[in-house]
């Protein structure tokens, strides 16, 4: 708990908002999806399903995910480690995806949800989801700031040489792959 506590210290202290984001496409992520406050009509489906779960993820981070999907204009969804289904209902509610669990099932996907805390830290790994990716794909991490493993973890992710954007909001860890942009590593306050 102290770790965490020192994290969430340490990130209030790095972290900024949308006026310290130069990007164009981060900038617009931020501002208008992060920080859309419009009530979606499925968020009175999540509410629901919330209650009746386990959730990995706050209320406020199901409905992120749930409004993330149409703003990047995402179908094929990847979530090899998603035992429960949540986090796969969170992304289908009003939104036409494809959910698979298999990482075979296709060649690339452009969402990839992971649970740092329910995979293994190992390079094998984390080549076969990279591989899975495309240009626009969005490899998006849970639990970066749970522990030093977790945080050693995305920093090997940003590190690796296809991330091109990662933006840190404490919770989630979000990677993209965009081949036009520079190499940028952001920490936003949600």
């Amino acid at each position: 708990m102290l770790f965490q506590i020192k994290s969430y210290l340490h990130f209030l202290w790095k972290s900024t908002n949308q006026h310290g984001v130069h990007s164009p496409f981060v900038y617009n992520l931020i501002t208008k999806c992060f920080y859309n406050r419009k009530k979606r009509a499925s968020y009175a489906s999540i509410i629901p399903i919330y209650k009746k779960n386990t959730p990995e993820i706050s209320l406020k981070n199901a409905k992120l995910l749930n409004r993330l999907v149409p703003y990047l204009k995402y179908r094929t969804i990847l979530i090899p480690e998603n035992a429960s289904g949540f986090i796969s209902q969170v992304v289908s509610i009003n939104n036409a995806v494809s959910v698979s669990y298999a990482i075979e099932d296709q060649d690339s996907f452009d969402f990839i949800y992971l649970d740092i805390k329910k995979i293994k830290n190992n390079s094998d790994f984390l080549d076969t989801i990279f591989s899975k990716v495309h240009n626009d794909s969005l490899l998006l991490l849970n639990s970066i700031n749970k522990s030093k493993e977790s945080q050693s973890f995305w920093e090997q992710i940003q590190n690796h040489p296809k991330t091109k954007v990662t933006i840190n909001t404490f919770d989630f860890g979000f990677v993209f792959f965009r081949k036009e942009q520079e190499k940028e590593h952001f920490i936003i306050r949600v």
